[in-house]
């Protein structure tokens, strides 16, 4: 079956290669064909989202050291226009169509600082426990190294098992005229009697040298 590019129109006879063409030519991608039909979030709804962010993070933060590392959060049903909003004039912002997939990367201090501004929290990262009096948090930045946060959107669809009732993941399949997503980099998904689906978001943290 063939597959055209949302990006430039130009059509191939497989997926496939719809994916390795997308992946040479457009990796850098910025552009999202569908932007019109996002509806612009509420207040309200951002607000929501930051504070979810928020709270997920400071929640994963321990206070021993076996919690000292890299870690994935994900976000359950974070929708899409909103992720979109939050994160599409950062310099990283990446969209890839053949995915439905958009990434965000955060580095170093001057990451940790936009990030600040995007939740609207000075301390979304920091988590003190008065008791031991110690602090945990996300670092960017030590004496030899800078750290990234990759925040991802991802859609997948749930197939719901007929005998158990059980639903499993899977990525969901492309689609010529909509998007699609999946995947991560230290770090946050249609419906029908038998699928189900949930958007996600994921972060991840990595160490830079």
């Amino acid at each position: 079956m063939a597959s055209k590019c949302l990006l430039c129109q130009e059509i191939f006879s497989s997926q496939k290669r719809l994916v390795i063409h997308e992946r040479a030519k457009h990796r850098n991608n910025k552009i999202i064909p569908h932007r019109r039909s996002l509806i612009q979030p509420l207040l309200e709804q951002i607000t929501f989202y930051q504070d979810a962010f928020i709270v997920l993070i400071k929640k994963r933060l321990g206070f021993n050291r076996h919690a000292v590392g890299a870690k994935q959060v994900s976000i359950n049903a974070f929708p899409e226009n909103i992720f979109v909003f939050l994160f599409e004039h950062v310099p990283s912002f990446r969209y890839s169509p053949i995915q439905w997939k958009y990434s965000c990367l955060f580095q170093g201090e001057a990451g940790e600082h936009r990030l600040k501004q995007l939740v609207n929290y000075d301390y979304w990262n920091i988590q003190q426990d008065p008791n031991l009096k110690t602090v945990d948090y996300v670092l960017f930045m030590d004496h030899v190294s800078s750290y990234s946060i990759n925040f991802i959107w991802l859609q997948s669809e749930l197939e719901e098992n007929a005998n158990s009732r059980e639903f499993s993941d899977r990525p969901a399949e492309t689609q010529e005229n909509q998007p699609k997503s999946q995947e991560p980099n230290p770090q946050v998904h249609d419906i029908d009697s038998h699928k189900n689906s949930s958007n996600n978001i994921e972060l991840t943290q990595s160490k830079d040298r």
